[in-house]
């Protein structure tokens, strides 16, 4: 799921800036003096904003990664690579959170 983001401004390339609140950690906080909340800017290319407009909390990832495919007539394996790695990466920057569902 995404965190809520704040501000889109489209680039020349087809991808976008985005703005988004995120939380710093409370060693940040107490270091840093930061606020309870922090905007930072990303730019996604199109690959990027394709999966962040499709990460919504109910889409899987396997969705995400064939529908790209499909879309980009893409490999599957290099999507799902790309995907994997791309999401990974949000997550580290506090961009996306993983929802696991119990089977």
């Amino acid at each position: 799921m995404v965190t809520k983001i704040l501000a889109r401004h489209p680039l020349a390339n087809g991808g976008q800036r985005i703005t988004i609140a995120v939380r710093p950690s409370r060693a940040s906080k107490w270091v840093l003096r930061l606020p309870e909340t922090v905007e930072r800017k990303f730019e996604l290319d199109p690959f990027g904003v394709y999966i962040i407009d499709h990460s919504d909390g109910q889409k899987t990832v396997r969705f995400i990664i064939k529908k790209l495919a499909k879309r980009y007539q893409l490999d599957p394996v290099e999507a799902e690579q790309a995907v994997v790695t791309f999401i990974q990466i949000l997550v580290r920057k506090g961009v996306l959170s993983l929802v696991v569902q119990e089977r």
